[in-house]
């Protein structure tokens, strides 16, 4: 037996299959060639289109034609059907047909196609329209008009296809776009399996097909945000109306349900992050952008109201402020540009920001409208998903879908463009307030200077005031100044100062070790916070002085120490601590009352004779302060009853010791009596009364003083 020859490796095709794969070869040969033609033709429309229609509209500038709007990016779209031929030349020119791969070159440029055509067909049903109203207006025509004519006589010399007009011409790429996937679907199915280009070809058709499905998607969402912004711009209430029906009511129903049921029972709903976070901050923007406008429209309503005023005062004051042999040069400097100022400022303001954030602000209703149909769309496809209805859950799902991702989309770039115009106008407000002020300070730089430090004012006042009363045509009246002074630092107005931890023996015995006993002081009475940085202080409390000046050089006020904080305190407050002293006061308290309104323990009343003198004289000792019950006699004159009655309403006593600080106040002892002649100052002032004791007269304070009493 002879051994067999090996057989072939492949089986060789048979006559039919090979008939078959050259039928298939020629056609796509054919196909080929028609790609590549056409994409030639198309390519050459757009640059006619391009060069003589385009270019040419843009370079007049028609104020009411719209080129941008019209024609969208037709110069892009150019540039990639030329690349997409270019690409198409290289791949089939001196190759041979098995090897031509056409699928590679569609993948290659798919992503810049797909970009450029998406802005281009979503633009085109709003060009559509424009063209329809620009070719009603006579005015507009005549520049379209010869445009048109000469790219139908181009068509008409290379003899192309007629040229109907220029809406067939806009048309094109949104036709070209949906051929390309019947070309190369048609092209795979001409191309053997064992092709190299085959495989390529497949992909390429599933990725012109998603990026045509990805294009309508745009498209139909864009339709149905006009559908509804339409319908709620054009509908009256009658129309809502006669609408309303079963279903309509059936609807709305549903709606209300299943929001109370996601308020109540806590349900899942479907959410979108990135949709809630851009609704919160659009939201925002527009309460902010309303409190704005409000706030910026009462300050400009202010100015305008103030402005002319304070010029006008400040004009006076340099009036009031130069020397007579000035009057005449200076009345010739004199500003005269406060109305203009205003008025300048007030159109600045209202062009450069009133106007913006207005117009901003018209803007907000209309992504209102879409956010609420957004969400009956969601409640919609909620309900429709908790009953398992297939149909009506895709038709809710996709209509819910499609605002969504239209929302996002633009709610971002809307958020995005709202924040700058905000932004811009807030800078734009404060540039505007700060050149107003530096115009006012150039037009009114010849008053007299003020000393800038606010906080220095106060004291420079109370200097003058003092200088003021050693004047001799002043002297009468110089108590008035004092006194106003006095009440002035009295009612100035004061933060409240945190609530302080009350003086323990710890404290003092902190105090006592730390400090030498000169430094100790005591506090007379209570001491409350007057100014900034004083402290409060309850009557025996224990201090160490650090220093006997404030910050301003003002002696009155010291720097001490009480073991827990560090703060002023007048000094009248303070004496000198007294360990013995003290330790009989501790004891002295547990007895007597600590403000001393009644001092009938201490003070007792044995009437006199008949024939008394009628002024009260004598005082409270030192030793009165005991408890032996002493006192001096209180004589009076007339009736007994009305002497009494006298008495009672005019004899004080000294709760505290007061020590004079001019010759208009009247010095007191702890506990002396004193005669009240009136209860007021001259201004009126009842903090300040006109005393007498000894035969002298003052003033003295109000709350240093209290009523006699008699046991």
């Amino acid at each position: 037996m002879s051994p067999q020859a090996n057989g072939p490796t492949a089986a060789s095709p048979t006559p039919e299959e090979e008939l078959q794969m050259g039928q298939m070869m020629a056609k796509r040969a054919k196909i080929i060639k028609e790609l590549i033609q056409t994409e030639r033709d198309y390519a050459n429309d757009l640059e006619l289109c391009v060069r003589e229609v385009v270019q040419p509209l843009r370079n007049k500038q028609i104020e009411r034609l719209d080129v941008d709007c019209l024609f969208s990016n037709m110069e892009s779209v150019h540039q990639v059907s030329a690349k997409l031929l270019s690409l198409l030349e290289e791949a089939t020119t001196n190759v041979e047909p098995d090897m031509q791969v056409i699928g590679e070159v569609f993948l290659q440029i798919k992503g810049p196609m797909e970009e450029i055509y998406k802005i281009y067909c979503y633009q085109h049903d709003k060009a559509q329209s424009l063209l329809e109203s620009y070719e009603k207006e006579e005015e507009l025509m005549q520049h379209l008009g010869p445009c048109l004519q000469s790219l139908k006589k181009i068509y008409m010399q290379e003899a192309r296809p007629a040229l109907l007009d220029m809406g067939s011409l806009l048309i094109k790429p949104v036709q070209r776009l949906l051929k390309y996937p019947l070309l190369l679907c048609a092209l795979r199915r001409a191309t053997p399996p064992a092709h190299p280009d085959r495989r390529a070809l497949e992909e390429a058709c599933a990725a012109l097909r998603d990026a045509a499905a990805s294009i309508n998607e745009l498209k139909r969402r864009k339709e149905l945000v006009l559908k509804y912004k339409k319908n709620d711009e054009d509908e009256s209430l009658k129309d809502k109306l006669s609408k309303l029906n079963i279903h309509s009511i059936s609807k709305k129903s549903k709606r209300v349900t299943n929001h109370l049921k996601i308020l109540t029972r806590g349900e899942s709903q479907v959410k979108d992050n990135t949709f809630n976070k851009e609704e919160k901050l659009f939201r925002s923007l527009e309460k902010t952008v309303r409190q704005c406008m409000k706030n910026i429209s009462f300050c400009l309503q202010d100015i305008q109201d103030a402005l002319p005023f304070a010029l006008q005062r400040v004009t006076e004051l340099r009036e009031m402020s130069q020397h007579p042999d000035q009057e005449e040069r200076s009345s010739a400097e004199n500003p005269r540009f406060a109305p203009d100022l205003c008025h300048d400022f007030a159109a600045q303001l209202q062009r450069r920001v009133l106007n913006p954030l207005s117009a901003l602000l018209s803007l907000f209703p209309g992504p209102q409208k879409l956010i609420q149909k957004r969400y009956d769309k969601l409640l919609d496809y909620n309900s429709y998903l908790q009953r398992s209805e297939r149909a009506e859950s895709d038709l809710a799902k996709k209509e819910y879908e499609a605002l969504n991702a239209q929302l996002v989309e633009e709610l971002q770039a809307f958020n995005q463009a709202a924040r700058t115009i905000l932004i811009n106008g807030l800078c734009s407000f404060g540039g505007l307030l700060r050149d107003l002020m530096l115009a006012a300070q150039q037009g009114y730089a010849t008053i007299l200077p003020v000393p800038r430090l606010v906080s220095s004012l106060g004291e420079i006042q109370n200097q003058i005031l003092v200088k003021v009363q050693n004047l001799n045509f002043v002297k009468e009246n110089s108590a008035t100044f004092i006194e106003r002074k006095l009440s002035f630092e009295k009612k100035k107005s004061i933060q409240t100062q945190p609530e302080v931890p009350r003086q323990t023996e710890t404290h003092r015995s902190h105090l006592l070790s730390t400090y030498s006993a000169e430094g100790l002081y005591q506090a007379k009475r209570k001491c409350n916070a007057t100014q900034e940085h004083d402290i409060d202080l309850l009557e025996g409390e224990l201090v160490a002085v650090v220093e006997q000046k404030d910050p301003l050089g003002s002696t009155s006020r010291w720097l001490v120490d009480t073991g827990i904080v560090k703060g002023y305190v007048y000094s009248s407050f303070l004496k000198p601590y007294n360990p013995a002293k003290a330790q009989r006061a501790d004891t002295e308290t547990r007895l007597c009352d600590d403000d001393f309104d009644d001092i009938s323990f201490f003070v007792s009343w044995r009437p006199g004779s008949d024939s008394v003198s009628g002024t009260p004289e004598g005082s409270i000792s030192d030793s009165s302060s005991s408890l032996s019950g002493t006192c001096g006699k209180c004589e009076t004159k007339g009736s007994d009853v009305d002497g009494f009655q006298e008495v009672d309403e005019q004899i004080f006593y000294a709760v505290h010791a007061f020590q004079a600080r001019s010759n208009y106040e009247l010095s007191l002892q702890e506990y002396q009596r004193v005669h009240i002649l009136r209860f007021c100052d001259l201004s009126g002032n009842k903090e300040w009364w006109l005393a007498e004791a000894h035969g002298q007269k003052g003033y003295v304070p109000a709350n240093y003083l209290g009523k006699m009493t008699y046991a």
